[in-house]
């Protein structure tokens, strides 16, 4: 299970920060480890480990 400090870490939002190419991080990267909590999305890169709530 993932600490409250990690996951607190590099959070932003999506509507601060879009995707600059539809469904990939800023490093290139297209795949995520996608989390739902307190009812909001989760979109963390699995490459540098950015999180978006979507």
């Amino acid at each position: 299970m993932t600490s409250t400090n990690e996951m607190n870490e590099n959070i932003v939002h999506y509507t601060d920060e879009p995707d600059e190419v539809s469904g990939r991080c800023e490093c290139g990267n297209k795949l995520f480890k996608s989390t739902v909590k307190d009812g909001m999305l989760y979109r963390k890169c699995r490459e540098c480990g950015k999180t978006k709530i979507v």
